[in-house]
């Protein structure tokens, strides 16, 4: 069976659950448990938990209850949830807009990029994508994000999102924000924001209108 780093899996022998925090050699994964601690097993030893468990009636009394709204265009967040206390660290694509997304999350190092994850993010919904220890924060990687928003409705172009995020220790010493899709508090980094641009010519329009007069 194919693991990735982030799945939640069950232990074959003992009545433990984790998440995958790294790949060892001779065939040994780290599971990362709700106490913070990294257990190496070996991956024989391991089954994956399948973590949505809504029935098909649940999705379709959902769907029942939607009413049209207004178009959400702004809202894709990388979350981290959990307690330093608690040792583990969970990390989310959180999607509030109305757009479908389709999402590649890379593990970049200089010019190579490993693949972690490559999944759709339904509107209005969150995914896991990653899990980590907060004391090995520093060792995390550089995330780099390719997110394209679909809808089936007419709606403006909206370009493809490509953007790199290292999650810093200085980071998670800021206050949490609620989230309602998650339902918990969490550290939040928006994924859609426009960064300002900081051309040649708005460079040269600043330094020239605060340049001294001459006497």
């Amino acid at each position: 069976m194919g693991f990735k780093i982030g799945d939640l899996v069950r232990f074959v022998d003992e009545p433990i659950e984790g998440h995958i925090t790294s790949f060892q050699s001779n065939d040994l994964i780290g599971v990362t448990d709700d106490t913070g601690f990294e257990i190496p097993v070996l991956a024989s030893k391991l089954t994956l938990v399948h973590g949505n468990m809504r029935r098909d009636d649940d999705e379709l009394a959902e769907h029942a209850e939607e009413v049209p709204s207004k178009f959400i265009e702004k809202g894709i967040l990388l979350a981290i949830s959990g307690d330093h206390k608690d040792g583990l660290a969970k990390l989310h694509i959180i999607n509030e807009t109305s757009y479908e997304l389709l999402v590649s999350i890379t593990d970049t190092n200089i010019n190579k990029a490993k693949g972690i994850f490559a999944e759709k993010v339904s509107k209005h919904d969150s995914v896991q994508f990653y899990s980590g220890n907060f004391a090995t924060v520093g060792k995390w990687p550089t995330f780099r994000f390719q997110i394209i928003r679909h809808s089936n409705t007419l709606q403006s172009i909206q370009n493809p999102i490509v953007k790199e995020q290292r999650v810093r220790p200085v980071d998670l010493t800021n206050p949490k924000e609620v989230n309602n899709i998650l339902g918990e508090k969490v550290w939040i980094y928006e994924l859609d924001k426009e960064e300002e641009d900081l051309g040649l010519d708005k460079l040269k329009s600043h330094f020239i209108s605060h340049r001294p007069n001459k006497k």
